[in-house]
């Protein structure tokens, strides 16, 4: 069976995570099936992945823009497809490619489309999200089977779209990390790590580690790792760190490397994790397995990813998210379970069994009936 995945739209961290660890993991499962990648040129995986049945095709430049990926994919990727006579495509994001000559399975790995409306984004980000949301849609009703990376996602598609509850399973990430060297820091600080978005829930952080520093002053500093991705939203964070006279009490450290986040994360006193839209956050599975005990809120999937490796609050309640931090602070013995649970817990999410049960929905929608039915 020929398997095309398109990766020309995984290039932020998330994307760049799932796929730089599920190939590895696929072509360790499964030598039967070839799978084709199309890729940008200077692609890293290129480099790092050779297999008998592992194909990379450079289709545009590495620098090639959103809309021109988009472009690629919908206009251009069929005629590759056709020509590699590809059995299934998986696209391991919420779009199908809507002119694609055979069967396509996709994942619905990002939940912002879903809930967009509930948050003040600029109007270029609405318009985004709208538009997403409008492909979202039609992608679940042309797809022939859907990855659905978490029961909550599972339950957010089906709630709105009950006729593909048929076409879904549920398969989890995987637990990116690896051997991490500690590189000790000689104070104790608070991390979070997100890019900002007002779903991630930073400013909501912010007045809670205000409250809590006007208690007690002698509170750990807190750092945050993560891109600007809305501009208007991180200024606003700024500033209300600048009213809360915070500033000496509070590091953005940007956009850091995974091996980076993953050092601090083994080192923070605490890693706190305010976000309200998630659908299986592999910053969760990270930090649980650099043993970081873990504050997050009760919107799900984060009970379902953390199970009793975390404690969790009301992600507008910042009252409530202060004495959830608070506790962390203060009790040596939760720290220690929540570690510990933390261990097993990251354990239960492996790309072993990521890349097995993907190769299984693979081979059930292989079927001659699947095949070369859209062109």
């Amino acid at each position: 069976m020929r398997i095309a995945l398109t990766l020309l739209s995984g290039v932020g961290y998330g994307g760049q995570t799932y796929f730089r660890n599920l190939l590895p993991a696929l072509l360790a499962t499964d030598r039967h099936n070839a799978y084709h990648c199309f890729v940008q040129e200077a692609h890293p995986l290129i480099r790092e992945l050779a297999a008998p049945n592992l194909f990379f095709h450079a289709v545009l430049r590495s620098r090639a823009t959103a809309m021109e990926r988009f472009h690629f994919e919908q206009i251009q990727l069929p005629r590759h497809l056709r020509r590699i006579k590809a059995d299934l495509l998986y696209t391991a994001k919420n779009l199908t490619v809507f002119r694609a000559p055979c069967a396509q399975m996709i994942a619905i790995r990002n939940m912002e489309p879903f809930r967009y409306r509930a948050f003040a984004n600029t109007w270029s980000h609405r318009a985004q999200s709208r538009l997403r949301w409008e492909l979202t849609k039609r992608s679940l009703a042309r797809a022939d089977a859907i990855i659905c990376v978490s029961r909550a996602v599972r339950d957010a598609v089906t709630e709105i779209f009950p006729a593909a509850e048929q076409k879904i399973q549920v398969i989890y990430n995987g637990n990116p990390v690896h051997h991490t060297e500690r590189t000790p820091i000689p104070q104790p600080f608070l991390l979070t790590a997100s890019k900002f978005v007002p779903y991630a829930n930073q400013l909501t952080l912010v007045e809670a580690y205000g409250q809590l520093v006007a208690a007690r002053p002698n509170t750990p500093p807190l750092w945050f790792a993560g891109g600007v991705h809305d501009a208007r939203y991180f200024r606003r964070v700024q500033q209300r760190v600048t009213e809360l006279q915070l500033t000496n009490h509070i590091r953005f450290l940007g956009l850091v490397s995974q091996a980076q986040l993953h050092a601090l994360m083994r080192d923070a006193r605490a890693f706190l994790f305010p976000s309200m839209v998630e659908a299986c956050p592999h910053t969760l599975i990270e930090a649980m397995g650099c043993g970081a005990p873990i504050a997050t809120t009760t919107v799900p999937p984060m009970p379902e990813i953390c199970a009793d490796a975390a404690i969790y609050c009301d992600p507008r309640d910042a009252l409530g998210m202060a004495t959830t931090i608070a506790r962390l602070l203060d009790e040596d013995q939760l720290r220690a379970q929540l570690v510990a649970a933390g261990k097993i817990q990251a354990a239960t999410f492996t790309w072993d069994r990521t890349a097995r049960a993907l190769v299984a929905a693979f081979t059930a929608y292989s079927a001659p009936a699947h095949r070369m039915v859209h062109g």
